[in-house]
């Protein structure tokens, strides 16, 4: 093992530990006020996070970072992500992935497509529509993020499907949507103990509280 080695393993285990510090030292740019934060810290705890929010409080945002913090701190990891439409997982998700990759305060490695980042063979994050569950099958990692955004519109086989990667020593998954359903796996998750339950009220957001734009 060379010194670079070396010190890249012991950056992401530091980075492994504080996902804020994560976005501090290697993104930069905004950062995530508290309740961002909290989220950001249960999904390094917890095997299971469900995040109901309002409107405008910077959920893909924070599904954006969450992505590249857990991608980044953990050599030969898989990050998984989903929404309801292929335009919701290109346009709105993986836009926010690029744009964060892409402005970085640290130059970050791998190859990045339109819902790819590559480091390695077995090390990546991948974006899946959810017009065919068998897509889900097949990924294996010790170390696995599976994130679905807009959660309550991902249709129940998706979330059937999904249960099969979920198999390794530190899988984590990341639910996070707007609550407009009152039934379903995601309605369910906040319903039972194996999760842990988070909820972003739009009043708890800054721009809210200050009646500016701070977080933009």
């Amino acid at each position: 093992m060379n010194d670079d080695t070396r010190t890249s393993l012991f950056i992401a285990r530091h980075w492994a530990r504080d996902p804020v510090l994560f976005g501090w030292s290697a993104l930069g740019g905004d950062q995530p006020w508290s309740a961002q934060a909290e989220v950001l810290r249960a999904l390094r705890a917890e095997p299971r996070v469900a995040v109901r929010s309002g409107h405008g409080v910077g959920k893909t945002w924070l599904a954006a970072r969450a992505a590249l913090w857990f991608l980044y701190s953990h050599p030969h990891s898989i990050v998984l992500t989903t929404a309801p439409t292929h335009r919701q997982v290109r346009s709105v998700l993986w836009a926010e992935i690029r744009r964060q990759h892409r402005t970085a305060k640290k130059k970050l490695s791998g190859t990045l497509t339109d819902t790819r980042l590559a480091l390695d063979d077995d090390w990546f994050a991948l974006g899946l529509s959810t017009d065919e569950p068998e897509r889900f099958q097949g990924y294996h990692s010790k170390h696995l993020l599976l994130i679905m955004d807009e959660a309550p519109g991902v249709p129940v086989e998706i979330f059937e499907a999904a249960r099969g990667v979920l198999t390794g020593e530190h899988s984590r998954v990341l639910l996070i949507g707007n609550p407009t359903t009152p039934s379903g796996p995601f309605y369910d998750a906040f319903r039972s103990p194996e999760w842990r339950g988070l909820h972003i009220p739009c009043t708890a957001c800054p721009n809210v509280v200050e009646g500016r734009v701070i977080h933009p």
